[in-house]
């Protein structure tokens, strides 16, 4: 019997090692599965990191090149860009060089090659720019281009005081940036064909080139510049600047057998042209004229002459080209949302002289101006005025009524040089000493003792103005405008103004206050102010073809 037990108990021996391995399998086993799910997920972040770098890289040459394309400021303060030249001599993409220029960037001793090799550009055929027979070419959907010709265009390779590190081992994994003007066939969006026109205008022509107005893209042919648009002779001021197609290519080093992340982004880029305004008063709000010696006249001093002869009532104004230019006629004396008071006002326009009538546009909509950010966006680039340290309150633009702060009132304040002028302040036939300056007011102000200036004069708030002015340009006020001229020479102001609120010439006493108001349209006048710096960005997007 315990002979039996004995064999019995020899037979179990050795399964608790048994046991113990497949445990010990098992928990290898796990750990090895653990080990693979870290590593898969060590490679997703991995990627994810790689795709991100090679994305805002992409970004960096874009941004970096917008600064390249910056327009130049008055008398080339600030300067223009390096490349702001090269972008604006661009014809549209087709036959030969000179529509599409790529900004190299190598990282070292490598080559970049739009045309070849593993930066070659494989996504330009997704665009869809005419040929030079007008036609085009829809590419098949998923699949890459071939890499353009050699000769199909152009390229420049800026140093390190342009791009950053470009040509070292410290080099953005950006390689190219491709400069092209945008048409009004847009290729990315109509890849199934033109039979779907996705287009900026259309009932324009698909070949069209496109172009910034300072508000909407319009298109004009391609043939035309977006500065003139055809016009001869050329009109005083740039009517539009051109839309530029900006494409930036990032690809990221590779590891070991792996390929690195490549990453496509583009943006529409223009710079702002002249703000060249509707009326030679634009505003959101009511205008309401007082007195008899307020004259709005619409004409373009800059291309037309005028003489004035009768007096009051059985005066008449004739105005003609001036020498070589076609004189424009085509604004209004006011420009508005609401509604015109014109009292005993008098206009001169293309449209009359009833400021209540076709001298004006009236209840405007929409109204094509966004002051807040007009004032934004010239205010980066401007002088503070001296005494913006002393304006008090709190601005708030949201509140009804709006509130602003309350800065000291100014007299005999200067903006910039005003131009030669005769002894009525009417500048000379060509203008001559001129020296136009963005200035920026805080908050509402007063200007008495006839303030004088020349460029942009933006306020953000309200302002008054006592004791005549005499200004040269643009007047960009956030909220409303008084102005009863008087003074030595009374208000004569040259150019336009530009107002977020009501307007109101003259109050109870400015029939004793006295002084004749001039307020008249010039280009010339308007034509620095154009925004400088780089150009405003209208769209981005990546690219996923």
């Amino acid at each position: 019997m315990d002979t039996m037990r004995i064999i019995a108990n020899r037979k179990e021996r050795g399964a608790a090692l048994l046991i113990a391995m497949m445990a010990l399998l098992l928990l290898a086993a796990i750990g090895v599965g653990f080990m693979f799910m870290a590593d898969t997920e060590n490679s997703v972040n991995n990627n994810y990191r790689d795709s991100q770098k090679a994305y805002f890289a992409a970004r960096a040459g874009l941004e970096n090149v917008r600064t390249l394309l910056a327009a130049p400021g008055y008398a080339a303060n600030p300067p223009k860009g390096l490349l702001y030249d090269q972008a604006n001599n661009l014809t549209m993409p087709g036959a030969g060089a000179t529509g599409v220029l790529y900004v190299l960037n190598p990282t070292g001793s490598e080559t970049v090659n739009p045309s070849t090799g593993a930066y070659g550009d494989d996504q330009f055929c997704q665009e869809q720019f005419a040929s030079s027979g007008g036609t085009f070419t829809t590419p098949t959907a998923g699949t890459r281009c071939s890499f353009p010709s050699s000769g199909a265009f152009n390229t420049t390779s800026p140093n390190t005081s342009a791009i950053p590190n470009t040509g070292t081992a410290s080099a953005l994994p950006f390689k190219w940036v491709r400069i092209t003007n945008k048409q009004n066939f847009m290729g990315l969006l109509a890849a199934t064909g033109t039979s779907q026109s996705f287009t900026v205008d259309g009932s324009a022509n698909y070949a069209y080139r496109v172009c910034f107005d300072g508000t909407k893209e319009i298109a004009i042919p391609p043939t035309q510049s977006c500065q003139t648009q055809g016009q001869s002779p050329a009109p005083p001021v740039d009517l539009a600047e051109p839309v530029w197609l900006v494409t930036s290519l990032a690809v990221t080093p590779g590891i070991g057998a792996n390929p690195g992340s490549r990453r496509i982004v583009q943006m529409e880029l223009a710079n702002a042209p002249p703000l060249n305004v509707p009326g030679t008063i634009s505003t959101e709000a009511p205008i309401t004229f007082n007195g008899a010696s307020v004259t709005v006249n619409a004409y373009d001093n800059c291309s037309c002459t005028c003489t004035t002869s009768g007096n009051g009532n059985n005066a008449t104004t004739t105005c003609t080209s001036r020498s070589g230019m076609t004189c424009d006629g085509s604004h209004r004396a006011v420009y508005t949302a609401n509604t015109v008071t014109a009292g005993q006002a008098n206009a001169v326009s293309g449209f009359g002289t009833d400021l209540g009538g076709n001298a004006s546009q009236q209840n405007v909509n929409p109204f094509p101006y966004n002051i807040d950010q007009l004032i934004n966006q010239y205010k980066s680039a401007a002088t503070p005025a001296s005494f913006n340290s002393q304006c008090s309150g709190t601005a708030d633009f949201t509140a009804n009524p709006p509130s602003y702060l309350s800065c000291p009132d100014q007299s005999g304040a200067t903006f910039g040089t005003y131009p030669a002028h005769d002894s009525n302040y009417v500048p000379n036939q060509p203008v001559t000493g001129a020296v136009p300056q963005v200035t920026y007011i805080a908050g509402s102000v007063h200007l008495t003792a006839n303030p004088i200036g020349d460029g942009v004069l933006i306020i953000d708030g309200d302002v008054r103005i006592d004791g005549g002015m005499n200004f040269y340009g643009l007047i960009l006020v956030r909220g409303k405008v008084t102005f009863s001229g008087g003074g030595s020479s009374g208000t004569n102001i040259y150019g336009a103004i530009l107002s977020g609120e009501d307007i109101t010439n003259g109050n109870a006493s400015s029939d004793v206050v006295g002084g004749n108001v001039k307020l008249q349209y010039d280009l010339c006048a308007l034509k620095d102010s154009a925004s400088h710096g780089p150009p405003r960005l209208l769209a981005t997007h990546e690219l996923q073809y």
